[in-house]
């Protein structure tokens, strides 16, 4: 279903309307959609919802891809984030055909006149070709998941805080149907489900997975969130700032207010060793490839809570015994977590090299500060860093302004953007904003 390039100008010719009123498409779009199908509320992000993030990250995308109409190609990488990300919800092909007739009819609303029967037919079809390309590569992850499709069931074996102050947790995992467990990337995650008292609907977060891939378990770190002044997203799960979590009513209508990292704090508070708890299949496009067994230097750069998808990282490449030279750099604003664990491998592999650092930028409330954090990075050298290696991979994984700082310094030092690799947790971002 390509488009013409007459209706590939027509949809273009619309966009700077479309854009200029994004809020209130967003608004009205899943108003209208969630009031005539509330079902669809156990798939989205209560916080990002009543934030108005979610909303506007789909108008985004749309966008976004409309804007590249002519090049889609290029967008074929930025939509596996996704895909991925679908997957990981259990999303199906006919939410697609929900999703596109209310997007359409808040199309229609802003436009007017405008949107006249060849716009609309335009617009239908440059919908249904992104919407094409996430379903095919959906179904393609869905056959790689194999018999687990949906949510199964997992007890907490293990929980165990990784700070003194007891504010990051770890909660190991087994299957309830004692079935092995398929094997998964390093650097991906899990959908945790979990049922919070006095909400209505199901509540969905994901976590990075933080240990080696186990046939018997999984284990994810979660980080408790206080509550801040700026949308955090280093558990996967948007904090919902303070203005918004004292709203009394949302413009979305019947999106349920709810308090800041409502999931993430009830993991931690409320669920204990032998609790149960869903997960999906693991997912996600950010993760090294373990049989790539090469001796390029690997660089691993994390930020508080956000170590977890590095540490699986770095735990296989020690279990698989890869013999390639790691780099292990982890800043936090007090404790470090998992430190003893990283220090005491470095003690046993001389390939290996550590550095801890403390850094305002691990902390879910740096946009407060103004400093630029190039201070912070002057204590690595160009040893830790492998600056002179022009081979070295780099895996980058914290708040989205430690990921912008990193790079921008190892940009500085010569390390071409292809090397490096971030895990964006940011809900509609499609990579990451370096101005």
């Amino acid at each position: 279903m390509a488009l013409t390039y007459q209706e590939s100008k027509l949809v273009k010719d619309t966009l700077p309307a479309l854009q200029q009123h994004g809020e209130h498409i967003s608004t009205v779009f899943y108003k209208t959609m969630l009031r005539d199908h509330p079902e669809l509320q156990n798939y989205f992000n209560t916080v990002n919802m009543h934030t108005g993030k979610q909303p506007r990250a789909l108008t985004r995308l749309i966008l976004a891809f409309a804007s590249n109409i002519i090049n889609i190609s290029e967008l074929t990488p930025k939509l596996e984030r996704v895909a991925q990300k679908h997957a990981s919800l259990s999303i199906q092909p006919e939410q697609y055909e929900i999703v596109g007739k209310y997007l359409l009819r808040a199309f229609s609303a802003v436009l007017g006149p405008s949107m006249t029967p060849d716009v609309k037919m335009a617009w239908t079809k440059a919908y249904w070709v992104m919407a094409k390309m996430l379903t095919g590569r959906e179904a393609h992850i869905y056959r790689e998941f194999e018999s687990w499709k949906s949510w199964r069931k997992f007890m907490i074996y293990n929980k165990k805080n990784e700070t003194v102050a007891g504010n990051i947790v770890s909660f190991t995992l087994k299957p309830v149907d004692g079935k092995a467990l398929p094997t998964f990337m390093p650097g991906q995650y899990v959908t945790v489900k979990i049922t919070v008292p006095g909400m209505k609907y199901a509540q969905l977060r994901q976590y990075s997975l933080s240990d080696a891939p186990s046939s018997n378990h999984y284990r994810i770190t979660v980080k408790r969130d206080q509550g801040s002044n700026w949308v955090y997203a280093g558990n996967r799960e948007d904090a919902m700032s303070s203005a918004a979590s004292s709203a009394s009513d949302s413009s979305l209508g019947s999106v349920q207010p709810c308090r800041p990292g409502v999931v993430s704090n009830s993991l931690i508070d409320e669920f204990h060793e032998g609790d149960t708890i869903e997960l999906t299949h693991p997912s996600g496009s950010f993760c090294l490839n373990p049989k790539m067994d090469n001796s390029m230097p690997l660089v691993l750069i994390s930020a508080g809570v956000c170590v977890a998808p590095l540490l699986s990282m770095l735990n296989t490449v020690v279990e698989k015994r890869i013999n390639r030279p790691v780099s292990w750099i982890q800043a936090s604003r007090h404790d470090a977590p998992f430190q003893a664990h990283v220090e005491n491998l470095a003690k046993k592999h001389p390939n290996m090299r550590t550095k801890f650092f403390k850094s305002r930028l691990s902390d879910s409330d740096i946009l407060s500060y103004t400093s630029t954090f190039e201070n912070d990075f002057l204590s690595l050298t160009a040893e830790d860093l492998y600056l002179r290696n022009g081979s070295a991979e780099y895996y980058i994984c914290g708040p989205e302004k430690f990921m912008t700082e990193a790079s921008k310094h190892l940009a500085r030092h010569g390390v071409k953007p292809e090397r490096v690799q971030f895990e964006i947790f940011s809900v509609g971002s499609f990579e990451m904003n370096m101005d």
